[in-house]
């Protein structure tokens, strides 16, 4: 299951090699100072129920073995033999807070009333420990290895803190987001899984607050290996200029409003990698599926989108302000049962490239699903959708909108309006039968 994850498919249908999951650090805990040898040398097991060993460079003269806490492993052990800086809280998490020397402690790696008694544990190895929502409290804080359950407010919130570190985490959320931050610089989110439990069995949420990640106002942002399921919008980030999101993995966007599974509003140079977008048609309610928005430079490549009901909705939809907002790539993206366009600038778009971009199978009548006010009604009763059908979409003030070496199979309409913004000469847009792109599986380490 693991090595799934890890490959993709190319835009022939052959398999390439993607990068690896990381690792997971391997935490012992012990019991008694007989636990603990290294090559022979007797050890002693500190409080934190983790090993140490004697060393005369430090001030306790003794040192953190390799397989102590990640934040631990390899450091000098304070002369009163605790972890410099860390305390618990009421419920038995650590909280975390800046050391002495600059480095931090952990939330979720300390158990309380476990079999483990206290020790440290690694997700990885023991699974994931039952929390209640979390507050960032410091900068440089991680929050690690929990399951939390939050009804009526998000199961994380990160305001105000530079160099959060979110990892080995699983979210269930309802009546409010999942994950949400703000004004976090360098946030890093790698390995979570984020799940709506309160949609309903088909449709919308009640209302558009149902997102699974929302986030706003910082930089330097890195979201890796997160699954994203049944949200009313999967990823959600405004002002996150230079934002970087690889394998997403995003699953039945519910809305309402104009839900996306990745939207990236006014997010200079951002970059997507590594994802796909699944939407079933008989749930699902989104929008866009790939909304960037008011924003230059930004590059979608090597994905995957299937499914889409909305009678205005787009597979990856650029959306730019003449003079403001120029630049984009697409590139190895394959779309399939699409109904207003695949691939779009609209309105405006200037100088975006869609590269080995396909589309195939688009919808040309909704009727898997109600659309509420459809403006134009089809003879089997569903729904047209605005554009008919197309695939590949621009406005009659675009420019310079560029088709390269990409393919299309089984289109109910147009293939491409209006055609003389895009610089498409016939050979680099053909009607080819191609196998669709895997899409991403995100397995995480406890699961």
């Amino acid at each position: 299951m693991v090595r799934d994850s890890n490959r993709a498919w190319g835009a022939t249908g052959a398999i390439v090699l993607l990068a690896a999951l990381p690792a997971c650090h391997r935490t012992f805990a012990c019991s008694d100072a007989a636990q603990c040898h290294l090559d022979g040398r007797a050890g002693f097991c500190e409080a934190s129920g983790e090993c140490s060993f004697s060393d005369d460079a430090c001030a306790s003269q003794r040192r953190y073995g390799d397989h102590a806490r990640r934040e631990h492993a390899g450091r000098c052990v304070p002369p009163d033999g605790t972890a410099e800086g860390e305390s618990t809280d009421p419920s038995g998490a650590a909280t975390s807070s800046t050391a002495g020397d600059g480095s931090t402690s952990t939330v979720g790696e300390v158990s309380s009333g476990s079999s483990t008694g206290g020790i440290p544990v690694d997700p990885c190895v023991d699974g994931l420990r039952d929390s209640p929502p979390v507050v960032a409290s410091a900068d440089g804080q991680i929050i690690e290895g929990l399951r939390i359950v939050s009804d009526g407010e998000p199961a994380i919130s990160i305001e105000g803190f530079e160099g959060v570190v979110v990892r080995n985490c699983e979210l269930h959320h309802r009546d409010d987001p999942g994950l949400v931050f703000r004004d976090a610089h360098d946030l890093e989110v790698r390995n979570v899984v984020v799940i709506h439990d309160g949609a309903p069995a088909s449709g919308p949420h009640g209302d558009s607050n149902q997102a699974n990640v929302v986030g706003s106002d910082s930089e330097r942002v890195v979201l890796e290996h997160v699954r994203a399921v049944r949200g009313a919008s999967g990823i959600d980030l405004e002002n996150t200029p230079g934002a970087q999101l690889s394998f997403i993995e995003v699953h039945d966007v519910r809305g309402p409003g104009e839900a996306a599974c990745v939207r990236l509003a006014e997010s200079d140079g951002a970059l997507l990698e590594d994802f796909s977008c699944e939407n079933p048609l008989d749930t699902a309610r989104p929008g866009d599926l790939i909304e960037i928005e008011a924003s230059s430079d930004s590059i979608v490549r090597r994905g995957m989108l299937d499914g889409n009901n909305a009678e205005f909705g787009y597979g990856v939809h650029f959306t730019q302000i003449s003079g403001q907002h120029h630049g984009g790539l697409v590139e190895d993206v394959d779309a399939i049962r699409m109904t207003n366009g695949s691939f779009s600038c609209f309105p405006f778009g200037r100088d975006i490239t869609f590269r080995r971009t396909r589309a195939r199978e688009n919808i040309c009548e909704i009727v898997s699903a109600p659309v509420p006010g459809c403006s134009n009604p089809g003879p089997n009763g569903g729904c047209i959708p605005g554009s008919q059908g197309l695939s590949w979409a621009g406005s009659v003030d675009s420019i310079n909108l560029v088709i390269e070496a990409s393919a299309y199979f089984a289109l109910c309409w147009d293939v491409v309006w209006p055609e003389d913004v895009f610089m498409t000469p016939p050979e680099q847009l053909v009607e080819l039968d191609f196998e669709m792109r895997a899409p991403i599986r995100t397995v995480a380490c406890w699961e």
